[in-house]
Order: C-alpha cells, then structure tokens, then sequence
C-alpha cells in the first residue's frame, strides 16, 4: 500500500444521498455531511444514473451499490461499489474508478481491497468484474487479487469487455 492510500476512508452512500447526487440536488449531502466537500466527477455521472436506477429496481441494495473512497481533507479520490444486491448465488459485480489526480498512486488496489473485505465479511462469496482490454492498472489490480478471467463481452458502451470472478473468504476463514 502506498503512503497515498494509507489516509483514505471508505464510504457507503446512502440510498437517499445516491438519490439526490444522480438528481444534482445542490443538497445532496445533507443526510451525509462528511461527504459535503466532494465534487462528483462530469465524466463519471453515468454511474450515478446507473446506481440510482438500480437503487429504484430495488431499494434493498443500497448498502451495496456506491462507495466513495476519500482522502484525508475528505476529497474524492474514487468510488466503488456493485451493479445490485447480491444474488441468490451470493455473487455481484462491481465497478469502479479513480479519479484522473490519484491514478498511480495505489488508490485503486486499496479501494478493491477494502470492499472485497468488507463483502466477504457480510456473506458475499463471489465478485464479477468486467475490463476493457487495454485498461492495464485494473487488469493488474484484479489478477493480483485472484481474480481468474472467464470469457468475454462486448458492452454498448464500451465495447470488448473481458470478464473476471473471485472467490471471496470471510475474515474468519469461511468461505
């Protein structure tokens, strides 16, 4: 882990504040003040409104579907979180990205990381993630963490995907 990421913190949105941030409420943190200095980013706004959906599909994935990675002074420096709530398998897939300034820095390794812990200690016991190609950093990110590629997909928006899953053990060494 890098000196970068030895400050960071991990914080689930909740349903109401995903709700208001897809909406651009100016208030959108007002459940939630730690979150009041973070700026989302334009290019990532599509998430949101991907989250927010799934949100409104089913209220019950909250907990599971957006987490903001900040730094010490509480500036975005990522997010990660699932596409649902877990399966009847007990599986998701999740995304995630880090924001242009904190590339390289370890962010991305320490986001994964932290949610996979926190996944696996709350019964999830297999992760999906799905990568472009040519994204090296979370390719690199992913095998380092066991995740076995499985086949491929081509996305509407972002065309060949590859597809990755990971069995997650929980602290306690269940599986």
């Amino acid at each position: 882990m890098s000196s970068r990421s030895a400050g960071l913190r991990l914080v689930a949105l909740h349903g109401s504040t995903l709700q208001a941030l897809a909406a651009e409420r100016p208030d959108w943190a007002r459940t939630q003040p730690e979150l009041c200095s973070v700026r989302w980013p334009d290019d990532d706004r599509r998430t949101l409104s991907y989250r927010a959906a799934a949100l409104a599909a089913d209220p019950s994935s909250a907990p599971y579907l957006l987490h903001v990675a900040l730094d010490e002074e509480g500036a975005l420096v990522g997010r990660i979180g699932c596409h649902s709530a877990p399966d009847a398998a007990r599986e998701v897939e999740i995304g995630y990205a880090v924001v242009a300034v904190a590339r390289g820095l370890g962010v991305g390794g320490w986001m994964v990381d932290a949610f996979l812990g926190w996944l696996g200690d709350i019964g999830v016991r297999s992760v999906i993630a799905s990568v472009r190609p040519d994204n090296e950093p979370s390719l690199a990110i992913l095998r380092r963490r066991g995740f076995v590629e499985y086949g491929s997909q081509i996305d509407d928006e972002d065309g060949l995907e590859l597809l990755f899953r990971a069995t997650l053990w929980a602290a306690d060494g269940r599986r």
